[in-house]
């Protein structure tokens, strides 16, 4: 069975979009795993330290760091299942995807920073507090209070991209769902599992849809 390190905050939130693409893809290939809750400071105890940063997954003696290497090793390691990349095209393809994806991080962040502050565990606390502001300049309070409506503006433009393409597709992925939907919706799950002020409602309609159903087709909440 595979074993997924995962971050998580209290009472269980799973919020690293990161983990959130793996998570799915697992489920997607009907893979069999186990999640093991991480903290942030706890990240250096996983396979001896070796690691900076979630997910990791631990599979017959394999142990596999980096989202998109993850899904690369799934699709290797179990072929007689669904293929989170229909072809060799689209190892390189949806590289393209992640790269748009992560630009949404940046809005994200600003939206929700404070809100994800307010879910970790107590002791990731100091730690996530003192690595933000040093990057923001400023508290986590006063970047969400006077980033966020610039940030949530910015977000929608940006899903503009998405919500025309679905217009036409189904899916990222076209007629059925790929790594490069779960990429996508990983970056979005962040938000709305953080997010006090921010929820699947506010997305654009066709996102909203796609969102939606790829929470009800692999068993996760839609916020």
């Amino acid at each position: 069975m595979v074993k997924l390190y995962e971050l998580a905050g209290k009472n269980g939130v799973i919020f690293s979009p990161y983990c959130w693409r793996i998570r799915m893809a697992l489920s997607f290939k009907g893979v069999n795993f186990e999640c093991e809750e991480v903290a942030f400071t706890d990240i250096k105890n996983i396979s001896e330290g070796q690691f900076k940063t979630v997910p990791v997954i631990s599979d017959n003696n394999n142990v596999i760091n980096d989202s998109y290497d993850i899904a690369l090793y799934l699709d290797e390691a179990y072929p007689d299942t669904p293929l989170l990349f229909p072809n060799e095209d689209a190892k390189q393809a949806f590289r393209f995807i992640e790269a748009w994806s992560n630009s949404l991080h940046s809005d994200i962040a600003q939206i929700a920073i404070f809100d994800i502050f307010k879910k970790l565990q107590d002791k990731d606390k100091a730690y996530f507090r003192k690595s933000r502001e040093a990057l923001f300049l400023m508290s986590l309070e006063d970047v969400q209070e006077s980033k966020s409506a610039e940030a949530t503006s910015s977000l929608l433009k940006k899903l503009l991209v998405l919500e025309k393409y679905l217009m036409r597709a189904r899916f990222v992925g076209s007629l059925n769902p790929t790594y490069a939907d779960f990429i996508i919706f990983g970056s979005l799950k962040w938000l709305l599992q953080t997010s006090e002020s921010f929820n699947h409602h506010d997305l654009p309609e066709k996102a909203r849809e796609w969102y939606t159903e790829l929470s009800s087709r692999y068993n996760t909440p839609s916020s």
